[in-house]
């Protein structure tokens, strides 16, 4: 066979862009990947990663790929800090000089037990064969070699398995909070503390006090759906309500749902939002969607099925709320913004512009409708001119020459700019009475994340971040990779831990593992928890008619 480029264009094909991919059925064979050319190709309005083995994934819209194409990160490079050499193809190797990104969330794994079997899960103790439960001591171990990797603590997100499951988690997350994190959040099915809720609300919301004293920030909670139906994706359905109103007895305000969507699931994509707005006083401030990947649990042959691009989650939500792909922004489109106002060390946003998009809209509550950011800045507009002051030497002279008088009346380069920004305003007062104008001066003057939590009380944040799985593998997107676990003496990124868990994942965790006594204990304690699940889902006819559930579920 010719090149990939050939190969494409004899099927009929518009080749887009070339780049390397990994070989599934090796993988399946060996549980280690080998490499193929691939090329983002594209046939009546839809692109495919399309591999010289034959193999062809679905990727999203032409639309969607026309909007992410204008953001990408171009010269964007973040050094990483480290003596590992790129020796091998990027699928085998952590953080290597060939890394083109730094860390903007650390992960941090306390445990792989979990008190659910969810049918599409890849990490747990029992498909291990063994239990990961690491103490603290060996959790700060990891940390501080990322902070070398980075030359700063990291956000980080401690997570599992199901992390609720370990006693000492407020100790976990204060330790965390010691190291320097900016930002400690917890990722959590959120069943046992609903649970513990239900049976003892006084105990469970001080649990949950427990971790805000600690330092915690934010709760990153699964939530599949608002159906209970077993032909949809219940997976938390009778334990949210209560585990929502104990993080908000306990004093969490920000709370961000996680729903795994695919086929099944992607229907209800629509009443996932209208739930969070509805919850917006239980301190929701955002949905985070994540396209299913195929690994682990799910069945190879189901993927047709199965698989959502982040496009379809789009097109789904556009026939609920009238705005589609022109308000939704990949992750880099905010890379130079952060440059021109960050200090160094800080965290890159330089990932590749397939990896997620994200946007804002405002919850007009009188109207019952959602607007997106983009009815209120000119948002393309103003990270087009960002970019040229950040890559145009003569730009940032003229730019740098106009904010001259400026700052020197505001004292500080940021508030300056802040200033400039405001000329981007389509519609400064929000329907509620509040200016964005107030809101963006403080978050770009000030930086920080009490002025950002003030502009998430008036907007929702809505997300997706697209993890890869073999079949539509991209080596480059791994290269600028910045959600990263902590493994020891190496930082991993995501997608290659998860992926190929054979090479990271599973051979780190299984070094690390937990023998006798306190193993056998763990596992026993496990089995009590799946237990108890399955004792407090037979409640459900008691459960339905909690005033908390109603109020809730909007009943």
């Amino acid at each position: 066979m010719g090149s990939i480029e050939e190969y494409a264009e004899g099927k009929g094909f518009a080749v887009l862009e070339v780049t390397k991919s990994v070989d599934e059925s090796s993988t399946e064979k060996t549980g280690v990947p080998e490499t193929v050319t691939a090329a983002y190709v594209e046939k009546d309005g839809i692109v495919y990663l399309l591999k010289e083995n034959g193999s062809m994934e679905r990727i999203g819209s032409k639309e969607y790929w026309d909007k992410i194409e204008r953001y990408k990160p171009v010269d964007k490079i973040a050094k990483i800090n480290t003596d590992i050499r790129h020796t091998k193809d990027l699928v085998v190797c952590g953080l290597c000089d060939a890394h083109k990104n730094t860390t903007a969330l650390l992960n941090v794994v306390v445990t792989n037990r979990c008190d659910l079997r969810c049918w599409y899960c890849f990490f747990y103790e029992e498909k291990a064969g063994f239990v990961y439960e690491p103490d603290i001591e060996k959790l700060v171990e990891g940390v501080k070699v990322a902070e070398k990797f980075n030359g700063y603590v990291p956000p980080i997100q401690i997570t599992g398995g199901e992390p609720a499951m370990r006693n000492d988690l407020d100790k976990i997350i204060k330790a965390m909070v010691e190291l320097g994190s900016p930002h400690v959040q917890l990722n959590t099915n959120s069943v046992s503390i609903g649970i513990e809720y239900f049976e003892n609300p006084e105990k469970a919301a001080e649990k949950v006090s427990r971790w805000r004293d600690a330092g915690l920030k934010t709760i990153y909670t699964s939530f599949d759906g608002i159906s209970p139906d077993a032909n949809s994706n219940p997976k938390n359905h009778y334990e949210m309500p209560f585990a929502l109103q104990a993080y908000k007895e306990g004093g969490i305000k920000s709370i961000v749902l996680v729903p795994t969507v695919s086929q099944i699931n992607l229907k209800e994509t629509p009443d996932i939002v209208r739930f969070a707005v509805h919850n917006l006083d239980r301190g929701i401030k955002g949905v985070n969607f994540q396209p299913i990947s195929l690994v682990g649990l799910t069945k190879k042959g189901d993927r047709e099925k199965l698989r959502v691009v982040q496009s379809d989650i789009v097109d789904e939500l556009k026939k609920a709320f009238n705005f589609g792909m022109e308000a939704w922004y990949p992750v880099p489109t905010v890379a130079s913004l952060a440059d021109v106002i960050g200090k160094e060390p800080h965290i890159h946003f330089y990932n590749n512009e397939k990896c997620g998009i994200a946007t804002y809209a405002y919850i007009d509550k009188e109207k019952n409708e959602l607007i997106p950011i983009t009815e209120f800045v000119e948002v393309d507009k103003l990270m087009k001119d960002i970019w040229e002051l950040d890559h145009s030497l003569l730009k940032k002279v003229i730019f740098g020459a106009k904010l001259i008088p400026t700052a020197l009346k505001y004292e500080s380069f940021r508030k300056a700019f802040s200033q400039k920004v405001l000329d981007y305003i389509i519609q400064d007062e929000l329907p509620n009475g509040h200016k964005i104008s107030d809101m963006l001066e403080g978050i770009i003057e000030k930086g920080d994340y009490s002025h950002l939590r003030t502009f998430h009380h008036n907007f929702i944040f809505f997300g997706m971040m697209h993890f890869q799985d073999d079949y539509n593998y991209d080596v480059n997107r791994v290269q600028r990779c910045s959600i990263h676990y902590s493994a020891g003496s190496k930082v991993i990124p995501f997608c290659t831990y998860n992926v190929f868990p054979s090479i990271h994942r599973d051979r780190f965790l299984k070094q690390h593992k937990l023998e006798g006594d306190i193993e056998e204990q763990l596992r026993n304690d496990s089995l009590r928890r799946k237990e108890r699940v399955v004792s407090f889902r037979k409640r459900k006819d008691e459960i339905v008619e909690s005033p908390i559930y109603k109020d809730v579920y909007n009943l």
